[in-house]
């Protein structure tokens, strides 16, 4: 049976059906660990630099700007290398609020890890790095032309993860 269980989760009602799959899994294996994973595209961290607050997405700060750009960028003064770079917080902690409360409610463990980036490409090797045995996720609610500009992120996974995969509906 499935030993290492990743849920994807995005508090989506296709994201809930597929929280209530993870759970019946581990039903049948008592053994079995269950990860629960969001996946942002970065823009919810915050900087801090002393009582100042900044927002900038982490896209941003991956872009390799030339110094002309990056000089008008908050950075720490600091000379210790740790402290060069920007003090990031989550503010999508509560993403994983209703989720956690819902497990520890029925009595179960759970793993909560953030990923950044393209979700189908962070789920996929993240899954790949940990040794997944299957992901869990739902089908999203996209039709029409919307689906085929866009795709689904459970289509992306399926064709590109090397896991099992259950798609809840």
């Amino acid at each position: 049976m499935f030993k290492n269980i990743l849920l994807a989760y995005d508090n989506s009602d296709g994201s809930r059906k597929a929280l209530e799959k993870a759970i019946e899994l581990l039903a049948h294996n008592k053994e079995a660990n269950l990860t629960v994973v969001h996946v942002t595209d970065g823009s919810e961290y915050t900087e801090e630099q002393g009582s100042e607050q900044f927002t900038r997405s982490l896209d941003v700060i991956n872009t390799g700007l030339g110094s002309l750009e990056a000089q008008n960028l908050p950075t720490s003064y600091d000379n210790k290398i740790e402290d060069r770079h920007p003090i990031r917080k989550n503010k999508t902690g509560d993403q994983f609020k209703t989720v956690r409360e819902d497990l520890e409610s029925r009595g179960v463990h759970a793993n909560y890890e953030l990923l950044t980036g393209s979700e189908a490409d962070s789920i996929c090797h993240y899954a790949e790095e940990k040794g997944v045995d299957i992901i869990v996720v739902g089908s999203s609610s996209k039709t029409g032309i919307k689906k085929w500009f866009l795709g689904s992120v459970s289509e992306k996974i399926s064709h590109n993860c090397s896991s099992s995969i259950l798609i809840v509906k």
